[in-house]
């Protein structure tokens, strides 16, 4: 559970503001749009990064209709860049469900994602602030250039740091963006921004961390497990099992990881890898490492309600199940 009831109630009436706004984003006339956004309709997730925009500015002082159409255009380029991954990944499932691409096609679903990127820098536009703007713009790059420079490293050995610097771009950038966004709406003083702005960054990490430790568990999180694998991305676990391991064991991942189509017993060898080598344990010591920080992020605010959900959003994204 993301929150407790009790604490959920003191962001409700923005939350319902929030899908207001998001929502009118997934309306078009043109019919083959309009089938595609209406499949997309269902799918809200968990919310997390326009529930991050609202208590970041919640916690710096008075929301405003800004935080609202933030916590929109968040939202949207996350859906957008899910879209592209998918695309990109040759995904044919997204929570429990077919993908986009996997219902319509590649070309529809780039297009579909490229209309939801253009929705979310006209939310940011009728802000009317340019800092704003270029900060969307700035985003966009670095998710971009995120992908990028996994794609270039995709079936090949990476160091721990390179780990790193896809999942500050592609992931935790987003989320630190959306803390940093959500104090500046709320004319936040120069350290709360920076404060909020490391915490995003710091959940972020903690949050990814999490995600790629799904993908050698059983866990349901709505896409195959050693899906990662399948792509040829070494995640953090795999990494650090691959750095203790001997070469003949090396050959065989990296063979493994440049396979068309892994098999049972491709799957069984990474499993019994990943326990010899505590590859699971250490990734989880590292998740825990930016939880830490973020926690610490924190301390310059007093005690309030707003801070306990952030914590309690940053213990969800370590514990979760799915």
């Amino acid at each position: 559970m993301l929150f407790t009831e009790n604490s959920k109630s003191i962001i409700a009436g923005d939350l319902k503001k929030f899908n207001e706004i998001f929502s009118t984003a997934f309306q078009s006339e043109e019919s083959l749009l309009k089938k595609a956004l209406s499949y997309l309709t269902p799918q809200r997730g968990k919310q997390i990064r326009p529930v991050l925009v609202i208590l970041s500015a919640k916690i710096c002082g008075d929301i405003t209709p800004i935080s609202h159409y933030l916590a929109s255009a968040f939202e949207l380029l996350h859906c957008a860049s899910l879209i592209h991954d998918d695309v990109v990944d040759n995904s044919e499932q997204r929570r429990n469900r077919p993908s986009l691409n996997a219902i319509f096609d590649n070309k529809t679903s780039v297009l579909v994602g490229d209309f939801l990127m253009a929705k979310s820098a006209n939310f940011v536009y009728k802000i009317g602030d340019l800092e704003f703007l270029n900060i969307i713009n700035e985003l966009t790059s670095q998710i971009v250039e995120g992908e990028m420079f996994q794609s270039e490293h995709a079936h090949n050995f990476l160091t721990e740091a390179d780990y790193y610097k896809i999942i500050s771009r592609k992931t935790a950038a987003l989320f630190s963006v959306c803390t940093k966004s959500g104090a500046i709406s709320a004319n936040a003083n120069e350290q709360q921004i920076k404060a909020l702005a490391e915490f995003g960054e710091n959940f972020g990490m903690c949050f990814q961390i999490k995600d790629d430790i799904f993908d050698y568990t059983t866990k349901n999180i709505g896409k195959p497990t050693f899906n990662d694998v399948q792509e040829g991305k070494i995640t953090l676990p795999l990494l650090y099992s691959c750095e203790q391991a001997n070469e003949k064991e090396n050959d065989r991942i990296y063979d493994i990881i440049n396979k068309d189509k892994i098999n049972e017993h491709d799957k069984s060898f990474i499993t019994k890898f990943l326990k010899k080598y505590n590859g699971i344990k250490y990734a989880e010591t590292k998740m825990n490492f930016y939880k830490e920080k973020a926690v610490e992020n924190l301390e310059i605010f007093p005690d309030s309600p707003e801070k306990k959900m952030l914590l309690e959003v940053l213990n969800f994204a370590v514990e979760r199940e799915f």
